[in-house]
């Protein structure tokens, strides 16, 4: 019998079924009209985060995280609605939580100092169609949540993030 050579254990890869999650992002980003790696902020080897534009100065943010586990890995999609200031911030969530009843497949969450519309799924099995349905929940449900939130205020209008 012939020698068996041993491998370190950070030189074996685990390689898993089903589509990479990276790619799929890329090709969305890429069939908005993008460059993915323009468009990538952050990256690490457990998350990558893109930024790219919407419609005027509205940014979508698309995040992969946990891409070490791929059963865990998860894929967050989501635009800034308005900064949530401290002074009258109590009116602002209250409201907002009011108005997020409302929404149908998406959340309304406070991300650091802003109030945000975003959509979460599982990297399991996702395509890029699966990402271009939630990002048209997103863009169809922000200009009315957004009315919402400046009538329930009321304030002639919000400003665009």
């Amino acid at each position: 019998m012939g020698k068996i050579k041993k491998f370190a254990s950070l030189n074996i890869r685990k390689i898993t079924g089903g589509k990479d999650p990276v790619r799929i992002v890329e090709e969305f980003i890429a069939r908005r009209g993008f460059d993915p790696s323009e468009c990538q902020k952050d990256s690490s080897p457990d998350l990558i985060r893109w930024m790219f534009a919407l419609r005027g100065a509205m940014e979508l943010e698309v995040l992969i995280e946990g891409i070490r586990k791929p059963a865990e890995t998860t894929i967050y999609m989501g635009v800034n609605i308005i900064t949530v200031p401290i002074r009258g911030a109590h009116e602002i969530l209250a409201a907002a939580l009011e108005i997020a009843d409302g929404l149908v497949g998406i959340k309304v969450s406070l991300v650091g100092h802003y109030l945000v519309l975003s959509a979460s799924l599982s990297a399991v099995g996702v395509s890029v169609d699966d990402l271009e349905y939630n990002l048209k929940l997103i863009e169809a449900q922000e200009s009315w949540f957004r009315e919402a939130l400046a009538t329930e205020l009321q304030w002639e209008d919000l400003p665009l993030e």
